[in-house]
Parts: structure tokens; sequence; C-alpha cells
């Protein structure tokens, strides 16, 4: 390659300057070089701040979608424990229907139970005075007749006096042989 030729500066007269215009232009360039240290500075701010703040934007993002998941969650689980106290609300008060018909019904069974054995005690002691006439031997009167409203489908009908009357009471199996006394 050819070596590059040097250029004359002697050729050249340089101009004197004068101090005052050498003052200013370098009063000018220091103040150039203050604002662009200022702008330096201020970029760097600027790009840290940026840079800042996309790290937080991913973590608060992050942290959102956190919260969405375990809100989601919760969620869920009021739903389904809103479902359940429903569902149980509904089966007390089944339970509480229930419980107030068997009562009804537990009532009606012992007003019914109080008028049979009444019955009963009725039938019992007619039985007694029927059964102390027979060993006697005093003439069995005819039974009392019960009242229709009070005679149930349990009820039992009253005893004929045929063969208990002829056997002396009794009226087992082997007392028909036997004499009435």
């Amino acid at each position: 390659m050819p070596a590059k030729k040097k250029a004359a500066t002697k050729s050249r007269p340089r101009k004197k300057t004068a101090p005052s215009q050498i003052d200013s232009l370098r009063k000018t360039i220091a103040d150039l070089r203050r604002r662009l240290e200022k702008e330096l500075k201020a970029r760097k701010i600027d790009t840290r701040l940026v840079s800042e703040g996309k790290k937080a934007r991913e973590q608060l993002g992050k942290q959102i979608q956190a919260l969405r998941v375990q809100g989601g969650k919760l969620s869920a689980q009021l739903k389904s424990a809103l479902g359940d106290s429903k569902q149980r609300e509904k089966a007390r008060q089944d339970a509480l229907k229930r419980i107030e018909q068997l009562r009804k019904e537990v009532g009606r069974k012992t007003s019914e139970l109080k008028r049979k054995s009444e019955q009963l005690r009725e039938l019992a002691a007619q039985s007694a005075s029927r059964a102390v006439e027979i060993i006697r031997g005093e003439a069995a009167p005819a039974p009392e007749p019960v009242p229709e409203g009070t005679r149930s489908y349990s009820q039992p009908s009253p005893p004929s006096s045929s063969s208990a009357e002829d056997s002396g009471g009794y009226g087992g199996p082997g007392d028909a042989d036997k004499e009435p006394r």
C-alpha cells in the first residue's frame, strides 16, 4: 500500500484566536460536558428504573397469578361449604318433620293402647267374674254386649258357654270324659 502523505500543517498559517473566544469555547465545552454527564446519569437512572419496573411487574404478575389460583380454590371451597350447609339444613328440616310425624303417631298409638288396655281390663274383670260364677256352679249369665264403638278387630269374641260349663269350667282335653261337679 502506498504510504499516506502527511498534510503539511505549516503551509497554512493559523489565525490567532482571541483569548475571550477560547474562554467562551472552553465554557461551552464544559457546559456541554456537564449536560452530557447529566444526560448519561439520567439515562442510567431511567434504564435502571425501567429494568426494576419490569422485575417488579413480573413479580407482581406471579403474585397475582398465585392469588387467582388461591382465590379459585377458596371460591370452590366456599361453594362446597354453602352447598353442604344447604343440604344439612334441608336434612335438618326433613328430620324435624319426621320427628313431628313420629310424635303424632306415638301419641295416637299411646291413646289407642290406653283404650285397648281399658277394654282388656274390662274383659279380664268380666272373665274373672264369669270364672267365679262357673266355679261356684251358678248358671252363667249372658255376656254383656260390648258397645260397637269400643270393639276393635283384635278383640277376641266372647267365649261360648257350651263345653266350658259342662266340663266344670276348664274345658281342656280329657275333661270331656269327667262328670260335672
